[in-house]
């Protein structure tokens, strides 16, 4: 494939999320350059997601000479329920295999009006990702396959949960139990890293809780990249060019923000990331709170990510308007942050990778530590 070509996923990314028309051209006019063929390639791939997302409140509106799956469907062996996510080019459902054994799954597939060969060369990816995992923490491939109409999808287990953030707030879990999950979610981590994988995106609503066992897990591996020399496919090659907006920016590394060229985004961009959401599980915010502050352009999020010092978990928590919580439970709170858990989350928050834990293994192993009240033994800093 052009290396050109190879761009489009990532700058399709950046710019369908744009709020406003005025920063969805400076976003194209940034990525493209005066390239009008990339351009247009991008723009009509904007265009498609925008008319198929109203076509999609519409189930049964034929779209481009092929109707768009509406419950009751079927796809291969399986029966179409709900849809139940959507991101930049795929929707997810919920569904029923029917045979051999009958069985309640996730079923994702590239949006119709989506399959361009960059687009699918990303699915494709992603579900090689996927099926390169066997963890408990970890959502489990199923199958894969394609439509008549030759749209690709493929198969998960059915996760019945809400976002480890979510389900620490319902259950009113005291910080040892967020501690808990969350280790788990780091050996999770650790393995997809051994894997020679970077998953780049890890947040909240990329870690589910089930309802079922209490038991979390990672899912969407969209952006995930290969660390070893043997990429996912042939086609996700990236290059110094691909310097792009990748990732959530309240959980982004200051190297994914800086759009640092891919082959240097390691394991340490995904600590950086446990790091964000361990402070949110912590303090209940995230550090910059990006997410909140909707009219901050893509300077002014790279700058706060790059060059601003978030305060501790436990200032934070102090800052909190009272209203929110009851002060002696904040108290209680700042107590129990204060100090190492303070530490160890902001080593994780370095701005330079290399002041961070190496491993996600070695930010689980001093926080085991930490519930053992044993010595946590690396010096940690605290600004």
């Amino acid at each position: 494939m052009n290396e050109k070509f190879k761009r489009i996923p990532r700058i399709f990314s950046e710019v369908v999320f744009c709020d406003s028309p005025a920063e969805r051209i400076a976003c194209l006019d940034s990525a493209c350059g005066g390239d009008i063929e990339l351009r247009a390639e991008v723009e009509r791939l904007v265009e498609a997601h925008r008319r198929a997302g109203r076509f999609l409140e519409r189930p049964a509106i034929e779209f481009g000479g092929c109707a768009v799956e509406k419950p009751g469907d079927r796809i291969g062996g399986y029966r179409l329920l709900e849809k139940v996510g959507e991101g930049g080019w795929g929707m997810v459902y919920s569904a029923n295999r029917e045979s051999p054994v009958r069985r309640r799954v996730a079923l994702k597939i590239v949006k119709l009006g989506m399959e361009s060969r960059s687009i699918v060369a990303c699915f494709e990816d992603e579900q090689k990702a996927l099926a390169m995992m066997d963890h408990p923490n970890i959502v489990t491939f199923l199958d894969s396959g394609a439509t008549a109409a030759g749209r690709p999808f493929f198969v998960m287990e059915m996760v019945r949960g809400i976002s480890i953030t979510e389900y620490c707030d319902n259950k009113r879990l005291q910080v040892a139990e967020r501690l808990k999950l969350f280790i788990d979610i780091c050996d999770a981590v650790q393995y997809v890293h051994k894997k020679g994988v970077v998953h780049r995106d890890l947040k909240p609503f990329n870690v589910l809780v089930s309802h079922d066992d209490g038991i979390p897990k990672i899912i969407d591996f969209g952006i995930a990249k290969s660390m070893i020399g043997s990429r996912l496919s042939n086609s996700v090659a990236e290059t110094s060019a691909d310097r792009l907006f990748v990732g959530t920016p309240d959980y982004m590394s200051p190297e994914q923000a800086l759009m640092t060229d891919a082959a240097d985004i390691d394991p340490r961009s995904d600590v950086y990331s446990l790091g964000g959401l361990l402070y949110e599980l912590l303090a209940g915010r995230t550090p910059f709170e990006i997410r909140s502050q909707e009219k901050l352009g893509f300077d002014e999020i790279r700058r706060r990510i790059c060059d601003v010092e978030p305060p501790t978990p436990a200032a934070k928590l102090k800052s909190m308007h009272s209203s929110m919580r009851e002060p002696k439970a904040i108290g209680s709170l700042v107590s129990a942050v204060r100090g190492e858990l303070d530490g160890i989350v902001m080593r994780c928050l370095e701005k330079d990778p290399g002041r961070r834990y190496k491993t996600a293994g070695g930010l689980a192993a001093d926080l085991r530590r930490h519930l053992n009240r044993e010595p946590v033994p690396c010096p940690v800093r605290i600004p």
